[in-house]
């Protein structure tokens, strides 16, 4: 940890002060649990892949990007505003509104995750809807799900806001990968009946039993806030802030299934389930980016009147740690991705061409650096927006066009050239309306100016 923190430190060297170690430190720690993370989820796919066959993995992969799509709509926004909201109450000691947004947007959550789950129930169940109604048993034992996601997701938002960073990473990235692992031993060692409605079961219960840890670490930890009792909350604007909010998170995650919501009309499970695998792998090149995040939202957000100077050099900063990081994850990808995707399974070295568009795509944003995340919590929530909105369109006109002509690779060539452009439409933005510009592109202005 020490020699990381060394070489983070040569680095990232400014005047950046206290932010400047908590962003260290954050990323450390992020480091140590996501690094452990990864091997668990990477076990956790392939006993699934080895115990439940490709086939029963596509199922399963299919009825949880729904999931995940439902759940966004149930948090509708809710941890975004946690996370640029509750900083800046903690800055101002004003407990009662701390406690107040955070109770709002629980209750919030918890309404919007039973009425959006009837209702999708009742459209599959009513209407014959292709490549959903055939999984209705599958999608009533997943329901549950969608409320016990949202709950987590945004609980979890709430301890980062708070600066709580390895405790809001340790639900989703050690105890929900390592229970769903041993769950999966379990059944293979019981010899169980082997199917799609025992995997979705077993991923169920093991949501319901990180909630319940959750919840437990969330009220030790807010006691302040909520313990004195609250006011009724009275922050402004947070109707339009959620909807902006809701857009983004519900774009961001249409970006990333896209191409396996379509690829049912055109391929079959097995398909999506490779296409899922070489996701996962090209994941580890944005893997950097998502350490800074469970530190950065929150430092934009408490920096919101900072000057622009400030804010540049906090951007220069994290932007140059995502590219030191990321390149060495993109080369390990382009040299041995064929020889990983083989390691489960033949039939998934398939998917090395899409692994490769997937992992050049990621890659932009350790070129680009964190435009988005700058504009959200700076109060430019409604340009992210609009460029999560282009990206959307461009990627799924062009998923339609490439997925039946090439299969998984066209859907994979398809996020990267829509991920080019939206990259390209942050930055503009991110210069424009924050003063700030990805250090790349400002050595490329000072060799032109020169």
């Amino acid at each position: 940890m020490k020699l990381l923190k060394s070489i983070l430190e040569k680095f990232t060297n400014s005047d950046l002060q206290e932010d400047r170690m908590r962003l260290i430190k954050g990323i450390v720690h992020s480091f140590i649990i996501q690094g452990i993370s990864m091997v668990l989820v990477f076990a956790g796919n392939y006993l699934l892949v080895k115990l439940f066959g490709s086939e029963k993995y596509g199922v399963y992969v299919h009825v949880f990007n729904w999931i995940s799509i439902l759940t966004m709509l149930a948090l509708h926004g809710q941890a975004d505003m946690i996370v640029t909201r509750l900083p800046r109450y903690k800055a101002k000691s004003d407990e009662a509104q701390a406690g107040a947004v955070i109770k709002h947007a629980n209750i919030r959550v918890a309404i919007s995750g039973i009425i959006i789950s009837v209702v999708f129930l009742l459209l599959i169940y009513i209407f014959p809807i292709e490549t959903l109604s055939e999984y209705r048993s599958q999608f009533l034992m997943a329901s549950l799900g969608v409320y016990l996601s949202a709950f987590l997701g945004l609980n979890q938002m709430t301890l980062q806001a708070l600066n709580f960073i390895r405790l809001s990473q340790v639900i989703e990235r050690l105890l929900k990968p390592f229970l769903l692992t041993v769950f999966i031993i379990a059944a293979g060692w019981l010899s169980v009946n082997i199917h799609e409605n025992l995997l979705i079961g077993i991923a169920v219960a093991n949501l319901g039993i990180c909630a319940a840890v959750l919840a437990w670490l969330v009220w030790q930890k807010t006691k302040p806030y909520l313990g004195k009792g609250t006011t009724r909350y009275q922050g402004e604007g947070w109707q339009k802030q959620t909807l902006y909010f809701l857009s983004i998170g519900l774009l961001q995650l249409l970006t990333s299934k896209i191409g396996m919501l379509i690829m049912p009309y055109f391929t079959d499970e097995k398909a999506i389930g490779v296409f899922n695998i070489a996701a996962r792998f090209s994941d580890l090149i944005i893997y950097p980016f998502f350490l800074l995040h469970a530190v950065l939202p929150q430092m934009f957000a408490k920096h919101h009147d900072a000057g622009r100077s400030y804010n540049q050099k906090l951007y220069t900063e994290s932007t140059w740690i995502i590219f030191i990081t990321s390149l060495p994850l993109l080369l390990m990808n382009i040299g041995a991705g064929n020889w990983l995707l083989g390691y489960f399974g033949e039939a998934f070295k398939e998917g090395y061409p899409a692994l490769i568009y997937m992992s050049l795509s990621n890659g932009l944003f350790a070129i680009f650096g964190p435009a988005n995340t700058i504009l959200m919590m700076q109060g430019k929530e409604k340009l992210s927006a609009i460029a999560l909105l282009v990206n959307v369109l461009i990627l799924t006109v062009l998923s339609r066009l490439l997925i039946p002509v090439q299969g998984i690779t066209g859907a994979a060539l398809a996020m990267f050239i829509s991920n080019v452009v939206y990259n390209m439409l942050l930055a503009f933005y991110a210069k424009r309306y924050t003063g700030v510009s990805a250090p790349l592109f400002r050595l490329f202005a000072k060799r032109l100016g020169a």
